[in-house]
């Protein structure tokens, strides 16, 4: 057997790993702990502006849209996972009756439909956890996985022909890999093994592909956030603020001393300004400490539209004279400089906090919007 295929099933399992490593840590209790060693790894990729990017969100993860397709990812997500979980267990208690009883090849149930439902659902489950934690990095797994299970299922049907003979080929001939027979003889490159060098170029092509739709969501996910942009400042709301709760907030945090001497002291950097209701509270900004007892995010609807808070950052980039919303697409994190509450109604400003140095996982890169 080829060197390549014995390293191919562990290479897969990291890959899968690696992609719900993310959500793991967020639901766990022990996620402060596990982020002190994560997330210096993934600082290492601001290094250099070829890979800052990757630790970037196409999808929006805390900010409300204008968007009711945008809306409905986070409810689609939830339906993948469950499914992806419930037709995985259905398909592994398949396969280890069939093995613990010694009946044979399995070719009933979800086997009756297509090859490998085990690998179907277990991308439907990653499919599922990369929209709720959509970054750039993720996806470029995500596509790895799939050409992964796509050489691990043929290397499992060379075994199971040499194993089971005829009658598997008379139910590998009947049946799809991956999707039903008469869906998948349609696509390209469907039947038949292929060599590694040929895997390599699908591969590039497909994640060329998805970065390219993932850049043009990132883009359709900015226009559907509250927000405007100055040529130094991205004014962003994870509220779904008006232009002109937007504009008159950022007009009156400009007002108070220690932000307009920042701002005239160091015109060279560049900014990203959130406004959010005084009563909001969300975990991925450095706005304020750490609310126990929130889950990560506390947005009450019924908030009082005067009483809001601008958290001005200075964003990190690689492209310092980056302008309006390429602030925000280029920037890899930021630096929180001040807290400013206010009073819209009366336009003055009540008081301004420094803000945490960085959340309360540690200095991480979490989605800028």
């Amino acid at each position: 057997m080829p060197r390549w295929k014995q390293l191919l099933t562990p290479a897969v399992w990291v890959f899968y790993v690696a992609i719900v490593l993310e959500i793991l840590f967020m639901i766990s209790p022990f996620a402060l702990y596990f982020y002190s060693l994560y997330g210096p790894t993934l600082n290492v990729l601001h290094l250099s502006p070829w890979t800052s990017w990757l630790t970037g969100f196409f999808l929006p993860h805390f900010s409300a849209t204008t968007s009711p397709l945008l809306g409905y990812v986070k409810g689609v997500a939830g339906i993948l996972i469950l499914s992806g979980l419930i037709g995985f267990a259905i398909a592994f208690v398949q396969i280890y009756w069939a093995k613990l009883f010694r009946k044979g090849a399995v070719t009933s149930g979800f086997y009756r439909v297509v090859r490998h439902p085990q690998y179907v659902a277990l991308a439907i489950l990653g499919l599922g956890t990369l929209l709720i934690w959509p970054r750039f990095t993720v996806l470029l797994m995500y596509v790895t996985m799939l050409f992964l299970y796509s050489w691990l299922a043929r290397h499992e049907e060379e075994l199971c022909l040499e194993r089971f003979g005829e009658s598997y080929r008379s139910y590998h001939d009947k049946t799809g890999r991956f999707l039903p027979r008469r869906v998948e003889r349609f696509l390209p490159g469907s039947g038949g093994g292929r060599p590694p060098a040929s895997l390599l170029g699908a591969w590039l092509v497909l994640a060329g592909t998805a970065l390219a739709l993932g850049f043009l969501l990132r883009d359709f996910s900015l226009s559907q956030v509250a927000g405007f942009y100055e040529e130094r400042t991205a004014v962003v709301s994870p509220a779904l603020l008006s232009h002109e709760q937007l504009s008159g907030a950022w007009a009156v945090a400009q007002t108070a001393p220690a932000v307009a001497e920042t701002l005239g002291r160091d015109k060279d950097s560049r900014y990203v300004a959130y406004v959010l209701p005084e009563s909001w509270y969300l975990a991925d900004l450095p706005a304020e400490p750490y609310r126990s007892g929130t889950g990560g995010h506390q947005t009450p609807a019924d908030y009082d539209p005067d009483r809001l808070k601008v958290l001005l950052t200075r964003a990190r980039t690689h492209f310092p004279a980056s302008t309006g919303v390429d602030i925000v697409r280029r920037a890899y994190g930021r630096e929180p400089l001040f807290l400013v509450h206010l009073n819209l109604g009366e336009r003055r400003v009540q008081n301004v906090d420094t803000p945490p140095a960085h959340v309360v996982w540690g200095d991480i890169p979490t989605p800028m919007f």
